[in-house]
This record gives structure tokens, C-alpha cells and sequence, in this order.
């Protein structure tokens, strides 16, 4: 059964009720922008990805009135449903009515049910391929090879680099991958190594695994890309505070998670939601395909201010204060050199 959240938290209900709808005019919901979220499986609360294209959305809901649905679907069959009932649902007016799709795997749900579209209705899908997309469906890309460049390239001097995954074959994984392994192996050191939670979308949420990979590193620059998963790897680093191992948080800052955070590779999703749907709202045609990344700053490095304050044990090469902003002016033009070649 389809489960529809609209208050996860007392933050999320006063957003809800004072920019999403309004009791006060009745006469007017019928009227009124519908705006319905599809979440991915691997839910909210990775601290990462998700939670920022959901801070997003809130945003926008804050500051217009709509009608906000969230539904939170647990597998592949529920989202099927909720594309169905989405179609199925008419109205006595024509207006805005915008689908979000959080997940970029939802395509193939999406090419099977054949989406047809009345006056006024749209849908956003979250990064996929524009080749056969039908008119109605939009879609934007963010290029993460560029700033895990220049985070593997920042991580050069560690003896050793390591990746941890959620899973293979994801394109948007791999895409970091990719920019984190050439900015680091440019330096001529070690390959990086890169560890799979599953072969599946399980790997998102397996913070149990997740830890016990990170207990087994002895001295790495790791950057993990697993989601809710990646909650384990931090967690471990909190638990035992001389681990040698430094960590780039992924998604959104993620300074305060661990002492061992030196940056964060941060992903700006929610701006890049946000503008679309103020672009939906105000009756812009939304642009198709376009691709977000270091160069246009929708992804960059966030350094840890208080990262220096907070060591308990360190290396040489990164004892001397200011080091992390040092490297990061070196090397992030050759990351955008590098991003646009990869383009």
C-alpha cells in the first residue's frame, strides 16, 4: 500500500501547513498547484542526497502554495501504483500538477507505464538519459566526475585511497568513481581500491557493513558513496578516535559527523530542485538535460573549518595549518580542465 508522508518531523508540519496549503481559502484548492514527490526506496535520511533534495522542495513549498504529496515507496511495485493513480487522477481545471521523481531508476517504471499527459501536468525525474524521454518528462544530470577529481587529487599525499560503494553498475556511482580514482592516481601513488556493499540497492542501507569494511582499513583517504550506508563509516571513526584514516564527507556537509572529515564533497541538489520547480510555478518552460558540476557550482569542496582544532593524530603532510585550502586553490582548475574533457 502506497504510504504518504507529508510530516516526518514538527519542522516538516510547519512548513507543510504554512507554505503548502492553506484551510483559510477552500474555495481555492481546486485550483490550486499540485506538487506530489515520489522518494526514493533507499528513503530519506542518508544525510547526504536525498535529504538535501528534500530540503529543497520544502524551500519551495515554504515561500508558494501547493498541494504537496510525499509518498515514500518501500519497492518497485508501489512506485507502479503511484505512477498509475498519478495518470489516473483528472481534475475540473486544467493547471499545474508536477510529479517529482527522486530516483533515476524509476525510468524503466516510467517507459513501461506508457505516461501520457493532460493540459498542465508535468514530471521532473531525477538524472537519466534524455533519449526517449516523452514530452511532458523532464530531466537534468550532475557531473561529479569534476569535484571527485579534485578530491582525489586534494587526497594525494595519503599513502593510500579507497573507495566504498553502495553498489556496481550504478552510473551516477561510477561517474565518482571515476573522477575520484584519476585526480588521485595522477599523483603516481597507489590505485585506489574500491569496495562494493552489494550488488544491489541494498548496498544504500547497510551501515552494519559499512562499518565493519571501515574497521578493517588501516590507513586510507576514503570516500564513501553508500548512501545511508555511509553512516557506519563515520560512525566508526567517532568510536575509535585514532583511526588513522581521513574521510571525505559526501553529499552535504558532513564536518560534524566525524573528526576525520578534513572536506565535504558537496552536491547543491537542492538548489538545483528548487529552481526547476520555481521555474514550473511560474510558468518557465524547463529546460532539458541540463548538467550541473564544478564548473557551474552546483558541486565543490567544502573545507572542514574546524578539522586542524579537532585532531587527535595526524600525518605530516597535513599538519601545518591551512594545508587543505592550499591544495584545494592547486587543484581545482585542473579539475574543471578535466570535468569538461570528461563530459
Amino acid at each position: 500500500m502506497n504510504r504518504l508522508f507529508a510530516i516526518l518531523f514538527p519542522i516538516v508540519f510547519l512548513l507543510f501547513y504554512t507554505g503548502c496549503s492553506s484551510s483559510e481559502k477552500p474555495e481555492e484548492e481546486e485550483v490550486m498547484p499540485h506538487l506530489s514527490v515520489v522518494c526514493p526506496i533507499s528513503g530519506l535520511g542518508d544525510m547526504g542526497y536525498n535529504d538535501m533534495a528534500m530540503e529543497g522542495i520544502l524551500r519551495f513549498c515554504k515561500k508558494h502554495d501547493v498541494v504537496l504529496n510525499i509518498y515514500r515507496p518501500v519497492n518497485k511495485d508501489e512506485v507502479k501504483e503511484i505512477l498509475k493513480k498519478w495518470q489516473a487522477t483528472s481534475y475540473p481545471v486544467a493547471y499545474p500538477d508536477m510529479l517529482v521523481l527522486m530516483d533515476d531508476s524509476y525510468r524503466n517504471e516510467l517507459d513501461a507505464l506508457g505516461v501520457s499527459f493532460s493540459n498542465g501536468r508535468q514530471i521532473l525525474l531525477f538524472e537519466s538519459d534524455t533519449r526517449g524521454l516523452p514530452d511532458g518528462v523532464t530531466t537534468f544530470n550532475i557531473n561529479r566526475y569534476g569535484v571527485c577529481y579534485l578530491a582525489g587529487s586534494m587526497a594525494r599525499e595519503h599513502s593510500e585511497a579507497q573507495v566504498i560503494a553502495a553498489m556496481p553498475g550504478n552510473v551516477l556511482l561510477e561517474n565518482a568513481i571515476d573522477g575520484f580514482r584519476d585526480g588521485y592516481e595522477a599523483g603516481g601513488k597507489q590505485m585506489v581500491e574500491t569496495v562494493y556493499l552489494a550488488d544491489n540497492e541494498s548496498g544504500f542501507n547497510a551501515p552494519g557493513k559499512a562499518f565493519r569494511i571501515a574497521s578493517e582499513i588501516e590507513n586510507a583517504f576514503i570516500l564513501p558513496l553508500a548512501g545511508a550506508s555511509s553512516g557506519g563509516i563515520y560512525k566508526y571513526s567517532r568510536e575509535y578516535p585514532f583511526y588513522l584514516s581521513l574521510i571525505a564527507g559526501y553529499g552535504r556537509d558532513c564536518s560534524l559527523l566525524s573528526s576525520r572529515i578534513p572536506f565535504s564533497i558537496i552536491i547543491y541538489i537542492d538548489r538545483i530542485v528548487e529552481e526547476y520547480l520555481e521555474a514550473w510555478f511560474t510558468g518557465i518552460p524547463l529546460e532539458q538535460g541540463q548538467v550541473f558540476g564544478l564548473a557551474s557550482g552546483y558541486t565543490d569542496i567544502l573545507l572542514n573549518p574546524v578539522f586542524d582544532e579537532n585532531l587527535q593524530v595526524w600525518e605530516d603532510y597535513y599538519e601545518e595549518p591551512g594545508y587543505w585550502n592550499r591544495v584545494y586553490a592547486k587543484y581545482r582548475d585542473e579539475a574543471i580542465e578535466k570535468e569538461t574533457e570528461h563530459e
